[in-house]
């Protein structure tokens, strides 16, 4: 598992190639075609950003000049960006003081104009600062803060160069379980994101981990990783870091030939920039193993560089003057603090007296507004009273229209009925009829002195066929009977399993015959569309009945209307009811070639009392009650299409 961790970097290492010198190239061109100055300073910066690693003099050279044009512009996001990217160079030759200085001038500046990355990239620098001073804690405070700004702009990039600071600093003080969180972290995002520039940073991390835990040859496997991804992109200050890891072990372990070779190599990359802190690590490693050889010549001759180079980082001076721009730092951010809740406090007792003087002023005018709603609530009573009055009247008005329709609607369907029960009835009476005279035929058979056997059974079979009929006719006649009951009867509100084919079935041919017997002359084609694979369902059906036959009565009246107004001979009146089962419902449709609906009055058609028929012949109260009976009465939807002079669909 372990050699499998270090095969899966090198496999990252190769499929990244030499993408780092893309990029510089990329940006060096966008550059050059850059029209923008804005975008010219923020290239440069990136420019100086990206060659920190292995032009030190490039980078400088970047960030020197989008300093000054972003100064001469005027862009202060630019101008924050540049002193951010100067401050990681000093801080990379050892300038500290000037370093911490350019840090402090860029927070001022993204903090006042709240550049939230700016702010973020700021506490990162101070945070590098005080880990190059030991003070691990502290410098966690800032690389914590660092990471809430970048969280909140989502800066994956940014991120990861924090993680690994904030892992590092774990590292240093011994806390080796949130080392490795936060730099597992860092590892997430360089390969969901391909920020193959960090790799080295991170597998030295890794490689310092195992060496902590004694597992020297995994650690090495690690840092010399480490050297090849550093390698790739020219990355001479992490290429050094990697050898000096290297140098470390191999000193440890009591192999100072081998110590002296990577640490060679160290300080020989750590020279390109100069970065001077690798120097000062490749200088005391190369002291140590030449003391450890006994060569003290050497020995001396690289504690003097150590000396030197220490000298220049970590002086009195230089430990002094951070001290005293920290401090000066510290007291300008208290005092503006102070000043920042002094006016709080003022703002406060401002907001507090006009709160109080707008509270004086809502008493009184909620004084004189409840002095005005007394007398308003007493004329307001006896406009209520007045109403009840008028309201009263009306829902005793609305009941009696209401009965009123569904007593035409039952007229309609009983006129529908007498004449739809009149065939049975006539089967009834003209089989009986029959069935007499075949009795009369049988006994002057049977009388007979000679009996035809084959005529009296012929005889017999008629009888039985006739019975039957007379049987089958009485009993449709007395389910129209059954049906008209209870169609008059109040409807229960109870829902039973309903057979809505045969439902509509009835019902049509109700409605047709209804019309035929106020009117004989009147005649349409209608049909019947079911879906034979229908399922019962629970309605009510007295209410669904009025439904359907309020539906197509208006059907039939329209398609009467068209005839009566049109010259068209070949005009056909038709009406059809139809019957579908889809995606669990159930959908039945009315449909009629008449004469249509327009716009205006197909947005009021269920309006209670609303009605284009002539005075005496409608309500305007049947499609509203179809309305309620299917949408609150049964939780469906009812729907017209139509458009004038088109065939309209329920």
């Amino acid at each position: 598992m372990k050699k499998l961790s270090v095969t899966i970097f090198l496999a990252l290492i190769c499929s990244f190639g030499f993408a780092q010198n893309k990029l510089t190239d990329s940006l060096t061109h966008q550059l050059a075609i850059a029209k923008n100055d804005m975008n010219r300073v923020l290239i440069m910066a990136e420019l100086s950003h990206k060659f920190r690693l292995t032009k030190l003099d490039s980078a400088m050279k970047y960030g020197q000049q989008a300093l000054i044009l972003a100064q001469q512009i005027k862009f202060l996001k630019g101008e924050a960006s540049a002193l951010c990217s100067l401050s990681s160079l000093y801080r990379e030759t050892g300038e500290l003081p000037k370093a911490l200085d350019l840090a402090i001038k860029a927070m001022n500046i993204a903090e006042e104009h709240q550049y939230i990355d700016e702010i973020g990239v700021c506490n990162n620098r101070f945070g590098n600062i005080y880990f190059d001073l030991k003070e691990y804690p502290k410098a966690r405070s800032y690389f914590q803060k660092a990471i809430e700004m970048h969280k909140k702009t989502n800066n994956q990039y940014l991120l990861l160069e924090v993680y690994i600071n904030t892992g590092a600093s774990y590292y240093y003080d011994n806390q080796l379980d949130s080392s490795k969180y936060y730099i597992e972290l860092g590892r997430l995002i360089i390969i969901k994101r391909h920020y193959q520039g960090d790799l080295s940073i991170l597998l030295r991390q890794f490689g310092r981990i195992q060496a902590k835990l004694g597992n020297n040859s995994l650690a090495l496997d690690y840092f010399k990783q480490g050297v090849q991804a550093a390698l790739q992109f020219n990355d001479h200050r992490n290429a050094s870091f990697n050898y000096n890891e290297i140098a470390k072990i191999f000193g440890q372990i009591n192999q100072p030939d081998s110590c002296i070779y990577y640490a060679m190599k160290g300080i020989s990359e750590g020279q390109f920039g100069p970065y001077n802190n690798r120097i000062l690590e490749s200088a005391t490693l190369l002291t140590d193993a030449y003391k450890a050889k006994n060569d003290f010549k050497q020995a001396y001759e690289y504690q003097a560089l150590m000396i030197k180079t220490k000298e220049s980082l970590f002086s009195a001076g230089n430990i002094q003057a951070m001290q005293s721009m920290i401090a000066g730092e510290e007291a300008r951010r208290k005092e503006v603090e102070t000043e920042k809740i002094t006016n709080q406090n003022k703002l406060k007792q401002y907001g507090l007296l006009a709160g109080l003087g707008m509270l004086l002023l809502v008493a009184f005018f909620l004084y004189r507004n409840n002095r005005q709603k007394q007398k308003a609530n007493i004329v307001l009573q006896e406009k209520n009273e007045e109403i009840q009055s008028t309201l009263s009247k009306l829902k005793s008005t609305q009941a009696q229209l209401i009965q009123s329709e569904k007593l035409a609607s039952l007229g309609e369907l009983t006129a529908g009925i007498a004449h739809e029960i009149q065939n049975p009835l006539n089967f009834v009476n003209n089989f009986s009829e029959l069935s007499v005279d075949l009795v009369k035929d049988l006994k002057e058979e049977i009388e007979k002195p000679t009996q035809d056997k084959e005529y009296i059974g012929e005889l017999f079979d008629d009888l039985s066929q006739n019975q039957e009929k007379i049987n089958h006719h009485g009993k449709r006649a007395s389910s129209i009977v059954k049906g008209m009951l209870e169609h008059s009867r109040a409807s229960t509100g109870v829902k039973e399993l309903t057979d809505i084919n045969k439902l509509a079935d009835e019902y049509l041919r109700l409605a047709y015959h209804g019309l035929r017997a106020k009117d004989n002359s009147f005649n349409a084609d209608y049909e019947l569309i079911v879906d034979e694979n229908l399922p019962k369902i629970e309605v009510i059906p007295q209410d669904i009945g009025r439904v359907l036959l309020n539906l197509i009565n208006n059907a039939f009246y329209a398609v009467n209307q068209r005839k009566l107004l049109s010259n068209d001979v070949s005009y056909t009146p038709s009406v059809s009811v139809s019957t579908e089962h889809v995606d669990n419902q159930i959908i039945m449709k009315v449909k009629d070639n008449g004469i249509g609906m327009s716009e205006s009055v197909r947005a009021k058609v269920f309006q209670p009392f609303f009605t284009t028929k002539p005075t005496g012949q409608g309500t305007g109260l049947g499609l509203s009650l179809a309305y309620d009976i299917v949408t609150k009465g049964h939780g469906g939807t009812l729907e017209v299409e139509s458009t004038e002079g088109s065939e309209p669909k329920w």
